[in-house]
């Protein structure tokens, strides 16, 4: 009899538990987006975590990447995977993966956008998208391959880069016949048109130097990775003074500089360490591709860089 009553217990009082448990939906977080209510498409960036919810309305191109041949990895679903993690992969050749061939070359509109976030980080996203031609419609899971499908929004967006003078940071880029070339620090170049192509990096700019010569940039946010705009190297000049804003511009560190120029630099680091000696403050920063930089009352003391 006690074995019975213990038993009736433990049942109701698991009941009651799941009954707590299930006042709150675990979809509660989860927001969707359409094109009545999605956010202003003004990003800079093209299809990121942080602009999910201003795609809805825009179009995808799907240009596929380099080498692609295991296809799309958990990333195109028939069923919509924020709800369902065991969602069918859309027309599986293999092990939960698409094969390229189904979705590359393909125009997508944007339908919906779903995104479960806790504060500012989001922590599942999905996206219904209907293709142009067909009117098929899948679901995709933004993540790891992004970079390999442009929002025709961002690629007009890049437009403004036309008519533009760059300055060369000396990094490898590609020539249109195909060759790689480093272009001396400082080498003047002109954009002259947006490009885009099949099994990329994504949109680029055409830069054209004085010898003619034209070659490929990506930009990453607000700037180019290869180059720097004379515009920006006005603006650094202006924010920083003549004295630092040509290392700036050229994403240098010298020693002197504040902790906002290294910023304006390198970016955010992604560790900071911090002590105190004989009352003065040091610290030290330290950046992707093995670069440190230490300060002594917020001031640059020491930059150290080391080849990989």
């Amino acid at each position: 009899m006690r074995k019975i009553l213990f038993i009736q217990t433990f049942l109701c009082c698991a009941l009651y538990a799941k009954a707590q448990l299930n006042i709150i939906p675990k979809t509660d977080r989860v927001k969707e987006y359409t094109a009545e209510n999605a956010l202003l498409y003004d990003s800079i960036a093209n299809v990121d975590l942080q602009n999910l919810a201003a795609l809805p309305g825009q179009t995808l191109f799907v240009h596929g990447m380099k080498r692609n041949e295991q296809g799309y990895v958990s990333t195109f679903f028939t069923e919509n995977c924020i709800y369902n993690d065991n969602a069918p992969v859309y027309k599986g050749g293999g092990y939960l993966s698409t094969p390229a061939k189904e979705v590359e070359g393909k125009y997508y509109d944007v339908v919906k956008v779903w995104i479960e976030s806790a504060g500012s980080h989001v922590l599942k996203a999905s996206m219904l998208l209907r293709e142009k031609e067909s009117g098929d419609e899948i679901y995709y899971k933004p993540g790891q391959y992004n970079r390999y499908v442009t929002c025709l929004g961002f690629y007009e967006k890049l437009k403004r880069y036309i008519g533009q003078t760059f300055l060369s940071l000396a990094l490898p880029v590609e020539t249109e016949d195909g060759r790689i070339i480093t272009p001396p620090e400082g080498a003047e170049f002109r954009c002259v048109d947006i490009g885009l192509k099949m099994n990329s990096d994504g949109a680029f700019l055409i830069m054209q130097g004085a010898d003619g010569v034209k070659v490929e940039a990506f930009p990453i946010a607000d700037e180019v990775y290869e180059f720097v705009s004379t515009e920006r190297i006005a603006m650094m000049e202006k924010r920083y003074g003549t004295k630092y804003s040509k290392y700036l511009s050229l994403r240098k560190v010298e020693v002197g500089m504040t902790k906002e120029m290294v910023i304006a630099a390198w970016g955010e680091p992604y560790r900071k360490t911090e002590e105190k000696r004989n009352g003065k403050r040091f610290d030290s920063w330290s950046f992707p591709r093995n670069r440190y930089v230490d300060f002594q009352d917020d001031k640059v003391m020491n930059v150290r860089v080391y080849d990989r």
